[in-house]
């Protein structure tokens, strides 16, 4: 199993060598791609911030010449009138025109649906009224918005404070206001909520004094948007804008991926399944060069070089037990060649069930094999490993339903005090087996 997964994970290892270089190209093609979308979308949000500033800006002219008229004629509200049909003639985000001497409105256009609003107290509203003192204070037009109406509707007021000169004193006289219809605004500037190919937000901090207002897909708000600030006097307004595919407009690919990428990735599991394919197959290979392909044990060569190897290894009771089927041939004559393979194979399996992990087991050719024991506490725990060994080849043999019973004789010798190397322990331990047996061994 382990080195199951060692070729899973080299396989693996091979194909991202081979997809670095192309998962670079990519890496700096979606690049490219992010940087050429955000150019677009700026230049899309720099248009519409543009639009906005021109707008608003025209709103400002307005309460200027309102401010004239009103300074020229107090009480004439026909002539008002006049002027603030003709601006909303000519502009049709434009909601309303009102004036509110000592900032108490008295007069609106259109009075539908605007009536609610007349005699309106805007000193005393806390949500405007801050609006106003700094309009007082600073003489200049000052823009509040986007804000709940109290006439329905979402509205952006652009409100400049008059002053009248009376024996050479100006006194403030009142309020001119020019209201805009802020979703007939963003319509106007191309910024709709069903664009079909960015989200759009704006986020405008506390515009009645005390909440923020945000209108559009507040999901823009964090991710990774492009921001512009639109500058309207001590007002900033934030505009949003996210592709609805991302940046790397990968909605419409199967995970993101184009016909070359998905050649790429195919041609990437191919070299996978390759390259496992010839790992596995090395293994074994590599495995085959040193097992019994009958039984599993390991052959020989591999059982003789890694004794040699462990009887390097000094301080510790080793030992070597040559195992023999006893009457073999008479089984092969009796039941066929094929009941005596599996006898062997059988054995095999049963020997390996006596040996702990350390310990191995060798076929050493026809029906000898050999055990490598690779450390004994003493002498005599030998004897428990006879003993488990007889107990485990005891039980008959079932071949193909007929049960046959199998002897064994063993001889075996410690390291190092029946031999210093290998070719002589072998030899005492096979001797001894070979003086165990019931009769001479059937050739």
């Amino acid at each position: 199993m382990q080195k199951k997964i060692f070729n899973i994970f080299l396989a693996f290892l091979i194909t991202l060598i081979f997809l670095l270089p192309y998962l670079a190209l990519k890496q700096a093609e979606t690049e490219k791609e992010i940087q050429r979308n955000k150019y677009i979308a700026s230049q899309k949000v720099n248009d519409i911030s543009q639009k906005l500033i021109e707008e608003l800006n025209k709103s400002l002219e307005y309460v200027e010449v309102l401010d004239i008229i009103v300074n020229s004629n107090p009480n004439s509200l026909e002539i008002i009138k006049t002027y603030s049909e003709m601006i909303l003639n000519k502009h049709d985000i434009i909601q309303n025109i009102a004036i509110a001497p000592n900032g108490i409105v008295q007069y609106i256009y259109p009075t539908v649906p605007n009536q609610i609003v007349i005699g309106h107290d805007l000193m005393n509203d806390p949500h405007r009224y801050p609006f106003i003192k700094k309009a007082i204070d600073e003489k200049n037009a000052i823009i509040q918005g986007p804000v709940e109406a109290i006439q329905g509707g979402v509205l952006i007021f652009n409100r400049k404070a008059i002053f009248m000169q009376e024996n050479d004193k100006e006194s403030f006289w009142g309020v001119s206001v020019v209201s805009i219809d802020f979703e007939k605004l963003v319509a106007s500037c191309g910024i709709n909520q069903e664009n079909e190919d960015y989200y759009l937000a704006l986020n405008v901090p506390k515009t009645d004094g005390f909440k923020d207002f945000i209108w559009g897909n507040s999901e823009c708000l964090t991710k990774e948007s492009i921001i512009r600030t639109i500058s309207l006097g001590d007002q900033k307004w934030e505009l949003f804008i996210y592709p609805r595919l991302g940046w790397t407009n990968t909605g419409n690919n199967w995970f993101g991926l184009g016909a070359a990428d998905g050649l790429y990735v195919l041609l990437s599991l191919i070299l996978f399944t390759f390259v496992l394919w010839h790992l596995n197959r090395y293994s074994q290979h590599a495995i085959a060069s040193k097992i019994d392909i009958m039984t599993g044990a390991l052959n020989k060569s591999t059982f003789r070089k890694y004794v040699i190897k462990n009887l390097k290894k000094k301080n510790k009771i080793q030992a070597l037990i040559v195992i023999d089927i006893d009457k073999f041939k008479t089984i092969n004559d009796t039941y066929g060649h094929l009941a005596g393979d599996h006898v062997i194979t059988e054995l095999a399996n049963r020997l390996m069930k006596t040996l702990k992990n350390q310990d191995l087991l060798s076929r050493w050719g026809g029906d000898e094999f050999i055990v490598y024991i690779n450390n004994l506490s003493s002498k005599s725990d030998i004897d428990n490993i006879i003993k488990r060994i007889h107990r485990e080849v005891q039980p008959p043999f079932n071949v193909d339903g007929r049960l046959i019973n199998v002897g064994v004789s063993l001889g075996y010798t410690f390291y190092p005090d029946d031999g210093v190397n290998y070719e002589e322990l072998y030899k005492k331990a096979d001797i001894m087996m070979y003086c165990n047996k019931p009769v001479k061994k059937e050739k």
